[in-house]
C-alpha cells in the first residue's frame, strides 16, 4: 500500500466530507458526524471497516473517514496540528509519540498479538542468546524492534551485540529470504513468508510472550476532553463490530478481506494470531494496571536504547475513564 502525504489529504479532502447524511431508525433524517482515523495496514484494525459497512457507525450517528497513512511520523504530525482525530497503533509507537509531547491518549485496547509477531531464524539459532553476533533484519523504531528489544531486556541481553539489518517493514521478510540476515523480526503475513526459507523456524513469538504488543485506539487529547461523546460512539461501534465478527466470522471476513486484498479465508487465518478482547474483558482496574505496566516497561527499554529522549508519564497518555463509562450516554 502506497504511503501518502497525510497533510495533503486532510487539507484538500476532508473539507468536502465534513458531514455525511444517512437514514436513522427514526423517521427524520439524521446527520452523521465524521471522525477521521489513520492506521498502518494491519489486519487487527479490520473491525473498523466492518463497523462502517455493517451500519454500526450509522447507528451511533457517526461516519468514519479512513486516512491511508503508513508512516507513523506523518500521523504524529497530523495529530499535533489538530488535523487528525484518532489513530490505531501499537503501544510502543504511542510511547514514542508521547515522548515527543504529541497530545494524544489511548482510550481502549484494540487487540493483542498472540502469535502474529515473532522472530524467524535459521536452524542453528536455537535460543535467544544464539542471536548474539548474528545479523537480524527488522524495521527500526517499529514494533519488531520493540519486541526483540524487550525480550533482550528481560533476559539481560544487549541489542548492541547484534548486527541490525535495517529495512522498511514490508522488506524485512524478503531480506531474510535473500540471505541478508540470519534472523528477522516481523508480523503476519510476512512471518509466514519468512518461513519459506529452507530450515527456517520460528524462534519465538508473541504467543509465548503476550502483553508486549498491544494495539490501542489513540485519540487527540482535546477531542477526548471537549467531545467525549463522539469518541465513545466510535468505541461502541468497534465493540458492536467485534460482537458481530465473533458471531458471524464468515460474513464479517467477506466484508473486511477486500480492504486487505486477500481472501476471506486468508483474513480469518491471519487474525488467528491475535486476541480481540471484548468490552467486558477490558473493564476494571486490572485492565488499566496492565496498560500502565506494559507502557512503563517498553518506555524503559526505548529509553535505554536511545529511541526516546525521556520516559513519558503513563498516566498522561492512558485514559480508562471513557471505557469505564462507555454506555452511560448510549442511545
Amino acid at each position: 500500500m502506497l504511503r501518502r502525504d497525510i497533510t495533503y489529504i486532510l487539507l484538500f479532502f476532508l473539507p468536502a466530507i465534513a458531514f455525511f447524511s444517512g437514514c436513522s431508525k427514526k423517521p427524520q433524517e439524521q446527520k452523521l458526524t465524521s471522525i477521521t482515523i489513520a492506521f498502518q495496514e494491519w489486519v487487527g484494525y479490520g473491525l473498523f471497516y466492518l463497523a462502517q459497512e455493517k451500519g454500526f457507525c450509522k447507528e451511533e450517528g457517526i461516519a468514519i473517514v479512513f486516512i491511508d497513512e503508513q508512516l507513523d511520523s506523518a500521523r504524529r504530525d497530523a495529530l499535533k496540528q489538530g488535523m487528525l482525530d484518532c489513530e490505531a497503533g501499537t503501544l510502543d509507537l504511542l510511547i514514542s509519540k508521547a515522548a515527543q509531547d504529541t497530545p494524544i491518549i489511548a482510550v481502549m485496547e484494540i487487540d493483542q498479538s498472540f502469535g502474529s509477531d515473532g522472530i524467524v531464524a535459521t536452524e542453528d539459532i536455537k535460543k535467544l542468546e544464539d542471536l548474539i553476533g548474528k545479523k537480524v533484519a527488522l524495521a527500526r523504531d517499529d514494533v519488531g524492534e520493540t519486541f526483540i528489544s524487550t525480550l533482550f531486556y528481560q533476559n539481560g541481553l544487549s541489542l548492541n551485540n547484534v548486527t541490525i539489518v535495517p529495512k522498511l517493514p514490508e522488506e524485512v521478510s524478503q531480506a531474510f529470504l535473500n540471505g541478508e540476515a540470519d534472523a528477522c523480526v516481523t508480523w503476519e503475513p510476512q512471518l509466514t513468508e519468512a518461513l519459506k526459507r529452507p530450515v527456517a523456524h520460528i524462534l519465538t513469538s508473541s504467543k509465548e510472550h503476550t502483553g508486549i504488543i498491544i494495539d490501542t485506539l489513540n485519540v487527540r487529547r482535546d477531542l477526548a476532553e471537549n467531545n467525549p461523546g463522539l469518541v465513545k460512539r466510535l468505541m461502541r461501534s468497534w465493540f458492536k463490530a467485534l460482537k458481530f465478527y465473533k458471531g458471524h466470522p464468515n460474513e464479517a471476513s467477506e466484508i473486511i478481506a477486500k480492504h486487505y486484498k486477500i481472501t476471506p479465508e486468508q483474513y480469518r487465518k491471519q487474525v488467528e494470531g491475535l486476541l480481540w478482547n471484548d468490552y467486558e474483558k477490558q473493564q476494571g482496574p486490572s485492565g488499566y494496571k496492565k496498560w500502565v505496566e506494559t507502557f512503563d516497561v517498553i518506555a524503559e527499554v526505548k529509553l535505554a536504547n536511545g529511541r526516546i529522549p525521556r520516559k513519558p508519564d503513563a498516566s498522561k497518555f492512558l485514559n480508562h475513564t471513557l471505557l469505564e463509562k462507555l454506555y452511560e450516554d448510549s442511545k
